[in-house]
């Protein structure tokens, strides 16, 4: 195509051919910035129907080919730029969400092991009902497993109770938020 000739994008046609001519060219062009066969297309489309939207700004060919040419170029740089951004931000949610899940792992053990070295101060039966609770055991399923009624686990587990809330008073607080 002569690049001083004149055009009239008014013409359909002539857009037609226009559009067929500098397509796949552009789209080739853009995704050497892009690499994205996929975006490249979207951004040339979208730099088309710019042209269309202002064709009758347009006399010579050369005016076209340099605003397509730089319109692809400057929507690629600005895809470039937000890209990188929702990367950085994913990336940066990402770290928080692993720092965040790392702290709460380490905050739920040792409400764990705080909680374990209660139960160990007491009696023995009491220890087996609330370590078996602990498990998630019902007290149904604690009184099968130790060969005792229902009511003595009931009973024995509310005496467990207050008796670790004396133990555990500096850390009833922790305990109370966390489970």
């Amino acid at each position: 195509m002569d690049t001083e000739k004149q055009i009239s994008l008014s013409d359909d046609r002539e857009f037609q051919e226009l559009f067929g001519g500098f397509y796949v060219p552009l789209c080739v062009f853009a995704n050497k910035y892009v690499e994205d066969t996929e975006l490249a297309a979207d951004i040339v489309q979208d730099c088309f129907l710019k042209l269309w939207q202002i064709r009758k700004d347009f006399f010579y060919l050369h005016q076209v080919k340099a605003f397509l040419y730089t319109s692809v170029h400057n929507r690629c740089l600005n895809e470039i730029k937000h890209l990188k951004v929702v990367n950085e931000f994913t990336q940066k949610m990402l770290k928080e969400k692993e720092e965040g899940f790392f702290s709460d792992h380490v905050i739920e053990e040792e409400t764990y092991r705080i909680l374990t070295d209660g139960i160990n101060q007491l009696p023995r039966q009491m220890k087996s009902i609330m370590m078996l609770a602990l498990e998630g055991l019902s007290n149904g399923e604690i009184a099968g497993e130790l060969n005792v009624s229902t009511e003595t686990v009931r009973s024995l587990k509310k005496i467990a109770y207050k008796k670790l809330r004396v133990i555990l008073k500096e850390y009833y607080y922790l305990l109370f938020v966390t489970f």
